[in-house]
């Protein structure tokens, strides 16, 4: 469980996919389906933290996810669509923490597993598409682990990609 004195971070919102840019051949329900399946993957390896799960009351939903008689998403009504560190156990906080960031672990892999079908929020929420990511989740979890679960995770490239941004342009 979560101390009192660690600040809730949100890692995402439903409503944040949602709004602006969102292709209007969409219903809102797709802007939830990586944040779902995400969250689903957490929850098949025990990371939603217990008590959250009994005060927001989705246990029941957790239990059926894991039998697979609800969809990856079910939990999108009970958290209202929010995905926030008070959900999580401390191992589900540092592995968020490392491999949630924005254009960065988790994005990126899930961009690169759906390609134009996550451009476009058109992932289905379902298990079929919960199995394609899961062995890229399995894999990120484990390189997190075998790297000691630092606070970002150590992606190949990501030194280099983020000199571009600092280096200056030559002339």
């Amino acid at each position: 469980m979560k101390s009192e004195d660690e600040p809730v971070i949100d890692y995402d919102l439903w409503q944040w996919h949602t709004e602006g840019a969102f292709p209007k051949d969409q219903p809102p329900e797709q802007g939830y389906v990586h944040i779902g399946i995400f969250m689903a993957w957490l929850a098949g390896h025990d990371m939603l933290d217990p008590g959250w799960l009994g005060e927001s009351g989705a246990g029941p939903v957790v239990a059926a996810m894991k039998e697979r008689r609800e969809t990856p998403c079910a939990l999108r009504g009970p958290t209202a669509g929010r995905f926030g560190s008070d959900m999580l156990t401390a191992e589900g906080r540092g592995f968020a923490g490392a491999y949630y960031a924005p254009e960065y672990g988790y994005p990126r892999d899930w961009r690169r597993a759906f390609r134009r079908l996550a451009d476009g929020y058109a992932v289905p929420g379902d298990w079929e598409a919960f199995d394609h990511i899961e062995p890229l989740i399995e894999l990120r979890y484990e390189q997190w682990m075998a790297a000691g679960r630092p606070e970002l995770m150590p992606l190949p490239r990501l030194l280099s990609i983020l000199l571009r941004f600092v280096r200056p342009k030559r002339r």
